[in-house]
């Protein structure tokens, strides 16, 4: 429970339209931070819809911890003269499940096979969010000859959405939940994920290392509300689902368990396992960020493709778990058939 040490004011930036990010809707929603963190603190939520303006706010010193996609974490730990951010845990990776999500229009085939899914892909234009976890996936997936688009085209997800919705997109890249919003409402349906590539997603919670310097019991608190919120997810998927429906706009219970919990068919790419609490920087997290950074510096956002040094902190993550006797990862969320949900 919460130690004696003075109370902390925190805002913390969190991702109601990403699943990845999920876990912090049930920390606000279940106030899980009031058991953590010392007596008398307060937490001011700030949802965003991207990861770079959370980016800003923690280098800024208006924002002290945060939950987001790989890149803007990323990109986060490599501005030192601006601020010190520091990943703190993973709480989430999957086999391309949450962000690497392939979607075609709706009047595409229903496709017998992932191949035949792949060669109707060729030649045409293809939408995707610069910079993001998904462009990440695309590029690879296409390297690795998956398929040859005549173009790759950048708008941002929101416009991704409205032109599926206008029926002027062939194919395009999606994250979840937007993808499955669109599945569910009949504008597209999935084509692959990342996993047949395997092409792994991510996210990340950072926190200002002058915050976890000078409040250790908070920030290793605050570790603690987010294992439990992980583990809510895992066992409680229909009230998840109904909380994250009443946090965001458009998305109802049905969608929101269908992103996170129902099973993608083998043929569309789908893997057994949709989410994994990892929590910690073992060897697989390792390598998703070595893969990250190169990326993102093949863009020109970021200057060395190497992890930098200094890029996380472990420390409130490795207490939090040892005081909780638990050992990582602390979950997952294995794909199931689908069930109607009100």
């Amino acid at each position: 429970m919460a130690s004696a040490e003075d109370p902390v004011d925190i805002t913390y930036g969190y991702h109601p339209y990403w699943t990845g990010g999920w876990n912090g809707v049930i920390i606000k929603n279940k106030e899980l931070w009031k058991k953590y963190l010392p007596e008398g603190s307060t937490v001011k939520f700030e949802a965003h819809l991207t990861g770079p303006p959370m980016v800003n706010a923690l280098l800024a010193d208006k924002m002290q911890i945060g939950t987001m996609g790989d890149m803007p974490s990323l990109v986060a730990t490599t501005k030192k003269a601006q601020g010190d951010i520091r990943l703190v845990s993973a709480p989430m990776i999957s086999n391309g499940m949450n962000c690497n999500k392939l979607l075609v229009h709706s009047d595409a085939p229903d496709f017998a096979s992932l191949k035949e899914a792949m060669e109707w892909m060729n030649g045409k234009p293809f939408a995707v969010h610069r910079g993001t976890c998904a462009n990440r996936a695309v590029l690879a997936i296409v390297a690795k000859g998956g398929f040859e688009p005549s173009e790759v085209v950048y708008m941002p997800i929101e416009v991704i959405a409205s032109n599926f919705e206008a029926g002027k997109l062939d194919a395009a890249a999606m994250w979840e939940p937007h993808a499955r919003r669109m599945v569910e409402l009949g504008h597209a349906k999935y084509a692959t994920t990342g996993a047949p590539w395997g092409e792994k997603d991510a996210n990340f919670t950072l926190m200002r290392e002058d915050f976890i310097e000078d409040h250790p019991e908070a920030a290793k608190g605050w570790m603690k509300a987010e294992i439990e919120a992980v583990q809510f997810m895992i066992n409680n998927p229909e009230e998840t689902a109904r909380i994250i429906a009443e946090e965001t706009t458009g998305y109802t219970p049905q969608i929101a368990w269908s992103a996170l919990y129902e099973r993608i068919d083998e043929k569309n790419g789908g893997d057994p396992v949709n989410y994994v609490g990892k929590m910690v920087f073992d060897d697989e997290v390792l390598e998703i960020m070595k893969t990250g950074y190169a990326f993102l510096n093949s863009l020109k956002v970021i200057e060395s493709p190497d992890i930098p040094d200094g890029a996380y902190n472990d420390g409130p993550l490795t207490a939090a778990l040892k005081e909780m006797d638990l050992t990582a990862p602390v979950g997952e969320i294995k794909g199931v058939p689908r069930k109607e949900v009100k």
